[in-house]
C-alpha cells in the first residue's frame, strides 16, 4: 500500500529538526525494524559525530525520550515511520522515501 503524497510543507516540517533527519537517515539504511533504543543509539552517534562509548548514557536517554514522546509520534502520524509500541520496534513506512528525497542522508 502506497502512502499519500505529503505536501512540501509537511515534509519540510518533518525534516526541520536534525534529530528527525538523523532518525530518518538511519531507518532509510535498514531493511528491518529496529528497537527505539537502537535508533536512539544511532541518532546519538550521528548527532555527536562520535562513537557510542564517547556519548553519555544521559544524552542517549534524552534522545530516546525525545524520539519516543515527540519525534516518532509526529513521523508516525505522517506515515513516514511505523512504531509497534508493544514490541518497541520502529521501521520505515510508506512515506519515508518522500522525506529522504529532500536531503542527502543515505549512507553509500
Amino acid at each position: 500500500m502506497d502512502g499519500d503524497q505529503l505536501s512540501l510543507d509537511t515534509v519540510f516540517d518533518l525534516l526541520s529538526h536534525s534529530r528527525r533527519r538523523h532518525a530518518l537517515a538511519v531507518l532509510g539504511n535498514y531493511d528491518e525494524p529496529m528497537t527505539l533504543a537502537d535508533l536512539a543509539d544511532e541518532v546519538a552517534v550521528r548527532q555527536h559525530e562520535a562513537s557510542l562509548d564517547e556519548i553519555s548514557a544521559e544524552e542517549v536517554a534524552d534522545i530516546y525520550f525525545r524520539l519516543y514522546h515527540k519525534d516518532v509520534p509526529k513521523l508516525t502520524a505522517a506515515d513516514v515511520v511505523a512504531y509497534d509500541q508493544e514490541r518497541d520496534l520502529v521501521a520505515a513506512d510508506d512515506n519515508l522515501d518522500q522525506c529522504l528525497e529532500h536531503f542527502p542522508a543515505r549512507d553509500e
